[in-house]
Protein backbone atom coordinates (compact mmCIF):
# COMPACT_ATOMS: atom_id res chain seq x y z
CA UNK A 1 0.00 0.00 0.00
CA UNK A 2 2.93 2.35 0.89
CA UNK A 3 4.19 2.12 -2.98
CA UNK A 4 0.74 2.86 -4.44
CA UNK A 5 0.13 6.18 -1.43
CA UNK A 6 3.49 7.63 -2.40
CA UNK A 7 2.69 7.40 -5.79
CA UNK A 8 -1.12 8.83 -5.55
CA UNK A 9 0.46 11.27 -3.32
CA UNK A 10 2.92 12.15 -5.82
CA UNK A 11 0.30 12.78 -8.62
CA UNK A 12 -1.81 14.52 -6.57
CA UNK A 13 1.07 17.11 -5.89
CA UNK A 14 1.90 17.51 -9.46
CA UNK A 15 -1.75 18.05 -10.07
CA UNK A 16 -2.19 20.38 -7.15
CA UNK A 17 0.93 23.18 -8.69
CA UNK A 18 -1.41 23.31 -11.71
CA UNK A 19 -4.63 23.72 -9.71
CA UNK A 20 -4.42 23.55 -6.27
CA UNK A 21 -8.63 24.03 -5.54
CA UNK A 22 -9.22 20.90 -7.62
CA UNK A 23 -10.09 17.37 -6.24
CA UNK A 24 -8.42 14.93 -8.90
CA UNK A 25 -9.39 11.67 -9.94
CA UNK A 26 -6.85 8.68 -8.20
CA UNK A 27 -8.06 5.11 -9.94
CA UNK A 28 -5.67 5.49 -13.03
CA UNK A 29 -2.66 5.30 -10.51
CA UNK A 30 -4.22 3.22 -8.08
CA UNK A 31 -5.49 0.61 -11.27
CA UNK A 32 -1.55 0.49 -12.32
CA UNK A 33 -0.45 -0.48 -9.23
CA UNK A 34 -3.31 -3.40 -8.70
CA UNK A 35 -4.82 -1.47 -6.05
CA UNK A 36 -8.38 -0.45 -5.32
CA UNK A 37 -9.00 3.55 -5.43
CA UNK A 38 -10.83 3.39 -2.54
CA UNK A 39 -8.75 1.92 -0.19
CA UNK A 40 -6.08 4.02 -1.30
CA UNK A 41 -8.30 7.15 -0.66
CA UNK A 42 -9.14 5.58 2.93
CA UNK A 43 -5.51 4.71 3.81
CA UNK A 44 -4.11 8.66 2.55
CA UNK A 45 -7.18 9.92 4.51
CA UNK A 46 -6.30 8.06 7.68
CA UNK A 47 -3.10 9.67 7.81
CA UNK A 48 -4.36 13.51 6.92
CA UNK A 49 -2.54 13.22 3.60
CA UNK A 50 -5.86 14.28 1.36
CA UNK A 51 -9.07 16.02 1.91
CA UNK A 52 -12.14 16.05 0.04
CA UNK A 53 -12.07 12.78 -0.46
CA UNK A 54 -15.13 11.86 -2.99
CA UNK A 55 -16.32 8.45 -4.60
CA UNK A 56 -18.39 9.08 -7.42
CA UNK A 57 -21.24 6.37 -8.23
CA UNK A 58 -19.44 4.52 -11.10
CA UNK A 59 -16.39 4.05 -8.58
CA UNK A 60 -14.08 7.14 -9.49
CA UNK A 61 -12.20 8.51 -6.63
CA UNK A 62 -11.92 12.34 -6.35
CA UNK A 63 -9.58 14.31 -3.52
CA UNK A 64 -6.74 16.17 -2.79
CA UNK A 65 -3.20 16.80 -1.42
CA UNK A 66 -3.12 18.28 2.31
CA UNK A 67 -0.14 20.58 3.26
CA UNK A 68 0.69 16.70 5.60
CA UNK A 69 0.78 14.88 2.10
CA UNK A 70 2.73 17.22 0.40
CA UNK A 71 5.11 17.57 3.12
CA UNK A 72 4.81 13.81 3.20
CA UNK A 73 6.44 13.68 -0.46
CA UNK A 74 8.34 17.45 -0.60
CA UNK A 75 9.08 18.44 2.63
CA UNK A 76 11.64 20.96 0.72
CA UNK A 77 9.04 22.60 -0.98
CA UNK A 78 6.49 23.11 2.54
CA UNK A 79 9.91 24.28 4.49
CA UNK A 80 10.47 26.86 1.62
CA UNK A 81 7.04 28.10 1.63
CA UNK A 82 6.00 28.27 5.43
CA UNK A 83 10.01 30.40 5.67
CA UNK A 84 8.40 32.62 3.28
CA UNK A 85 5.57 33.23 4.70
CA UNK A 86 6.59 33.19 8.59
CA UNK A 87 9.43 34.69 7.50
CA UNK A 88 7.82 37.93 6.39
CA UNK A 89 5.32 38.08 8.96
CA UNK A 90 8.20 37.93 11.53
CA UNK A 91 9.86 41.19 9.90
CA UNK A 92 7.22 43.24 10.03
CA UNK A 93 6.81 42.72 13.83
CA UNK A 94 3.97 40.00 13.95
CA UNK A 95 1.19 41.09 11.81
CA UNK A 96 1.07 41.63 8.08
CA UNK A 97 -1.18 41.09 5.04
CA UNK A 98 -1.10 38.19 3.12
CA UNK A 99 -0.52 39.47 -0.08
CA UNK A 100 1.84 41.69 0.89
CA UNK A 101 3.93 38.60 2.27
CA UNK A 102 3.47 36.55 -0.83
CA UNK A 103 4.12 39.76 -3.18
CA UNK A 104 1.57 39.72 -5.29
CA UNK A 105 2.31 36.27 -6.49
CA UNK A 106 -1.07 35.01 -7.01
CA UNK A 107 0.38 31.07 -7.81
CA UNK A 108 1.09 31.13 -4.20
CA UNK A 109 -1.82 31.81 -2.60
CA UNK A 110 -3.27 28.15 -2.50
CA UNK A 111 -0.45 26.66 -0.61
CA UNK A 112 0.03 30.04 1.44
CA UNK A 113 -3.60 29.45 2.10
CA UNK A 114 -3.33 26.28 3.53
CA UNK A 115 -0.68 26.52 5.63
CA UNK A 116 -1.72 29.82 7.27
CA UNK A 117 -5.06 27.52 8.23
CA UNK A 118 -2.82 24.94 9.36
CA UNK A 119 -0.89 27.38 11.70
CA UNK A 120 -4.11 28.92 12.79
CA UNK A 121 -5.44 25.36 14.02
CA UNK A 122 -2.04 25.08 15.98
CA UNK A 123 -3.04 28.37 17.33
CA UNK A 124 -0.18 29.86 16.48
CA UNK A 125 -1.58 32.73 14.43
CA UNK A 126 -4.84 34.58 13.90
CA UNK A 127 -6.41 34.94 10.40
CA UNK A 128 -7.78 39.00 10.44
CA UNK A 129 -10.29 39.74 7.50
CA UNK A 130 -10.18 43.65 6.67
CA UNK A 131 -11.89 45.16 4.08
CA UNK A 132 -11.21 42.02 1.19
CA UNK A 133 -7.75 41.93 2.47
CA UNK A 134 -6.18 38.89 4.72
CA UNK A 135 -3.87 39.35 7.44
CA UNK A 136 -2.25 36.98 9.71
CA UNK A 137 -1.27 37.59 13.17
CA UNK A 138 1.15 35.92 15.38
CA UNK A 139 -0.07 35.68 18.41
CA UNK A 140 1.72 35.26 21.61
CA UNK A 141 2.14 31.42 22.17
CA UNK A 142 2.79 31.64 18.19
CA UNK A 143 6.07 34.27 19.24
CA UNK A 144 6.82 32.39 22.04
CA UNK A 145 6.90 29.09 19.68
CA UNK A 146 8.47 30.74 17.20
CA UNK A 147 11.36 32.34 19.57
CA UNK A 148 12.27 28.58 21.09
CA UNK A 149 12.47 26.98 17.60
CA UNK A 150 12.30 23.57 20.12
CA UNK A 151 9.81 21.52 17.65
CA UNK A 152 9.55 21.06 14.03
CA UNK A 153 6.92 23.04 12.73
CA UNK A 154 5.94 20.52 10.53
CA UNK A 155 5.43 17.67 12.80
CA UNK A 156 3.44 20.25 14.83
CA UNK A 157 1.40 20.43 11.93
CA UNK A 158 1.11 17.23 11.10
CA UNK A 159 -0.20 16.17 14.19
CA UNK A 160 -2.88 19.35 14.18
CA UNK A 161 -4.73 17.62 11.26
Amino acid sequence: MEKVARATLRYLFQEYLRGPSVSYIINRIADSHGADAVEVANYLAERDWIREQWVYQNLQVACRITVAGIEEIDPKYIHNKLKNLIGGLVIEGGTKSLKSILQHKIEEYSIALDIVYQLERLSLITIIHDRGEVNIELIPYGWKFFQKKDRPLLTLMVAAC
